[in-house]
Order: C-alpha cells, then structure tokens, then sequence
C-alpha cells in the first residue's frame, strides 16, 4: 500500500458504507515459486467443486432465481462451470439484506477458524466485452467475517480495469488494515485465472497471514496484520458478485455477467 493516497482506499462500497482506510480452468496452480508446490501438497482436503453434479446441496445460494446456474465451460468443451449473472433493474428486497447479489455460500465444514493455515484455491473468467465499473466497486470473492456487521475480512473485488485486494479484523470492522490494486483485469477478458488463498487468521494480528496468487504469481502478502474480527472462529467463503450501492449510487453498468470455475479448500 505504499505511496497509495488514503483516499484511493475508499473504493469499496459495502453495507451502505465506503471503506475508509487506517489459463486453463484446473484445480492445480503451476506455481512460479518451486517451494509454494512443495507447500502445497502438505495440505489436506477440505472440500472441492467441479460444478460436474451442479451445485451440492451444502453450497447456499443467496441470489434471485435464474441468477447462478451451472453452465459448459465458456472455453473448454466437455467442462462445467458457474455462470452468475445481475441485473440493476431487478427486485433485490428478497435477498439478505435487501443488497444486490448473487454469491454461493460455502458449507460450514469450510469454515475458517483462528489458528490453522488454509488454502483456497479458485478460477474466474471475465467474459469479453464486459463493462467495467469505474464508479463503484465489486466483489466477487471474500472471506465473511461470520456474526459480525461490517466489511468482509478478505474480499477480491473489480473496480474499473483493475482487481483490488482488502483486509479487515480485530475490533473496528470499519478499518482497512492492509490492501492493493492489482492490474489488470481488462487483459483477463476471455481467459480462465487461477487463483490462490493462504489463509492464517489471528485477530491479533501476532501470528496472522494472508497471502494472495494469481496463475501462480504471488500479487498480494501481509504478516502481522489482524485479518480476523474478535472471536471469530466461523468466517466462511462466498463467491459471485456483491455490488452494494448499485441502486443507490452512480454506476457504470447495468447488467453484470461473471464465470467460476473449481472451487477447492485445504487445510494443516
């Protein structure tokens, strides 16, 4: 976050509030760092997707009807993916909240208690000629703060052309406690990207981890940072499309259409 203006930060809108700030579709990632593929494999798994089956029954869905289906891979002949799709003129009063969303929930076996290291590993694929939102942000992938009110204690999120990382915990839900920008999504139009999660949550911050890949490439880490809200022992995973002041403030777009692909979490 180094040389970024305060101000910069104040590009996610959540729950009504803007935060302020204190290749191929695999499960694998070819990792560009030859100790990360030794790392990895001292994990245990969790819990995977292909999305072959369709959406098991222990994955929730917080959307409208129609809005996630299980579709064929947008490149690959023969594979499955998740297509999630929204649209500002629709009725967003019977989803929680009333906010304006399409995500999957991650069953309760994946939950991220304090303590043990996770790795999570997902793919997106913007399709070409999507519309980029330079006025509000979107999330497309966070770590849920459990219970508690406020910003997602991880969250990957699109503004403009540009991906953006955000970390949250200890006692302030309000704050930002470490974050960047990552360029850039527009060259990603038409293309599976994998990414990669560990994820050592500590509310403290004494023992705390978050590191971030994306194909293999590590674009985001910070260590000593409190990236868990008090107490929280049940943070979960969620993936689709999160846009919270979408009907309330100006936006770009109208119509938001976003592919995932295998979903995977391990655990040592």
């Amino acid at each position: 976050m180094s040389g970024i203006p305060v101000h910069r930060w104040k590009f996610i809108f959540l729950l009504g509030s803007i935060f302020s700030l204190a290749s191929a579709q695999d499960l694998g990632v070819i990792w560009t760092d030859p100790q990360m593929t030794a790392l990895a494999s001292t994990y245990d798994l969790l819990f995977s997707a292909t999305w072959a089956d369709g959406i098991g029954a222990g994955i929730g869905v917080q959307a409208n009807p129609g809005n996630i289906a299980v579709v064929d891979d947008p490149l690959v002949a023969g594979r499955k993916a998740i297509r999630v799709h929204m649209s500002k003129a629709e009725d967003f009063s019977k989803i929680a909240n009333g906010v304006p969303r399409a995500e999957l929930i991650f069953p309760k076996a994946v939950s991220f208690s304090q303590g043990p290291d996770y790795l999570v590993r997902w793919s997106t694929f913007i399709p070409a000629g999507f519309a980029f939102d330079t006025k509000q942000a979107l999330i497309i992938t966070q770590v849920h703060q459990g219970e508690w009110t406020g910003g997602p204690t991880i969250a990957l999120s699109l503004q403009g052309n540009r991906y953006a990382v955000s970390e949250r915990g200890g006692g302030d839900a309000r704050i930002v406690s470490a974050g960047k920008w990552l360029c850039c999504a527009d060259a990603d139009e038409g293309k599976w990207v994998n990414w990669a999660l560990r994820y050592v949550a500590d509310d403290s911050g004494h023992h705390a981890s978050t590191q971030l890949w994306k194909d293999g490439h590590s674009v985001f880490a910070s260590q000593g940072v409190a990236n868990a809200y008090m107490g929280v022992q049940d943070a979960y995973l969620k993936m689709g499309l999160y846009k919270a002041g979408w009907t309330t403030s100006p936006s770009d777009v109208t119509d938001i259409t976003l592919f995932f692909g295998p979903v995977s979490v391990s655990k040592k």
